[in-house]
């Protein structure tokens, strides 16, 4: 027979005592809250300060990069003062730097040509800038393209981080009317704190460690490069692993290219391409494929052209030596000066 023993009343109840000490479920619970939050403030705080150190050497754009806020203010003062473009350019840093935009006005005789040019810009880039943001300010006769073989890469890792920068900056959505809550609240916080005002920097090292300068932050005026062939090693890493990166030509960018090609024309404006110049032994050897992948972006390129019949100028024929560039993709003074000789021919004698 079983005996069920209940207990009476009189029994005297155990206290339960949780020794928090012990490393079980009752040690997860902080003992002192009062405590924590003095740590967590205190490691917010000196975040804080260590962020407005970072701050005064980092630009703080609204288009997540300041030269292209100086380049919409410029236009933004052409447009203000009546002024359309003769020649504009577009591309990425090879024709941001490559181009000086008095020089090719004394040389064509016309009043205003105007480098809009980008670094990093893809082509995707390219286009929506020069449709919803450059051509409208400065209502330009002649488009000039400039283009390199890592603007044209589909599966380019820094393509797409640049474009989704730009593509989902305030700067932009507020030129273009589109700008949402959440951008309005990131801006005024940013102009309380710099831990939120350099958080796009501290989320791509990278670029942090390239656009720091410890003396102040660059306002993205442009400033001639050095005669010195040199390059770097970071330089180097980025455009082999994330410009050059499974190179793959005939998608998403080469329909951009399309695109603005159409847009360009259908409103009057004449289209010229320009195949940049590069350091052969040195920018081909980044390619995946090696000179492969370069010879399948400049057929896509030659063919594109002669389909559509638009002017285009090879500036690959000229034979090149390091002596005309400071690295692998950018001018110096000498060769800049040979860039615009050559462009200012094409367009003179297409009339410009």
């Amino acid at each position: 027979m079983t005996m069920t023993t209940t207990p009476s009343a009189d029994t005297p109840k155990v206290k339960v005592v949780i020794d928090s000490d012990h490393p079980g479920l009752a040690g997860l619970w902080p003992r002192r809250p009062g405590k924590t939050a003095l740590i967590v403030v205190a490691v917010l705080v000196v975040a804080e300060l260590v962020a407005r150190f970072l701050a005064g050497g980092l630009p703080n754009p609204a288009w997540n990069f300041a030269q292209t806020d100086l380049k919409v203010e410029e236009m933004e003062a052409l447009a203000a003062a009546g002024r359309s473009a003769d020649v504009l350019l577009i591309g990425n840093s090879s024709v941001a730097a490559g181009f000086i935009g008095d020089e090719l006005e004394d040389l064509l005789d016309v009043d205003t040509v105007y480098n809009a040019g980008l670094d990093g810009a893809s082509m995707r880039l390219m286009e929506d800038w020069a449709l919803n943001v450059v051509v409208p300010l400065t209502n330009p006769g002649t488009v000039v393209i400039g283009l390199t073989s890592r603007d044209m890469n589909d599966d380019s890792l820094s393509n797409a981080e640049v474009f989704d920068k730009y593509f989902e900056s305030a700067g932009r959505a507020r030129f273009l009317g589109e700008e949402e809550l959440g951008q309005k609240v990131q801006q005024a916080l940013g102009g309380i704190s710099a831990l939120v005002r350099i958080s796009p920097f501290l989320r791509d090292p990278a670029s942090l460690i390239s656009q720091y300068d410890p003396s102040g932050a660059h306002d993205g005026t442009f400033q001639l490069p050095s005669d010195e062939y040199d390059v770097r090693t970071l330089d180097v890493t980025r455009t082999r692993e994330r410009a050059l990166n499974d190179f793959t030509i005939g998608g998403i960018e080469t329909q951009a290219l399309q695109r603005l090609t159409d847009a360009l024309e259908a409103q009057g404006i004449e289209v010229v391409i320009v195949e940049m110049p590069f350091v052969a032994e040195d920018y081909l050897p980044l390619h995946q494929n090696g000179s492969a992948d370069y010879e399948a972006f400049h057929d896509a390129l030659v063919a594109f052209v002669e389909g559509r019949s638009v002017p285009y100028l090879d500036l690959t024929d000229y034979p090149w030596t390091k002596s005309e560039f400071y690295d692998f993709l950018h001018v110096n003074t000498s060769g800049i000066a040979l860039i615009n000789s050559m462009l200012a021919e094409l367009l003179a004698e297409l009339g410009v």
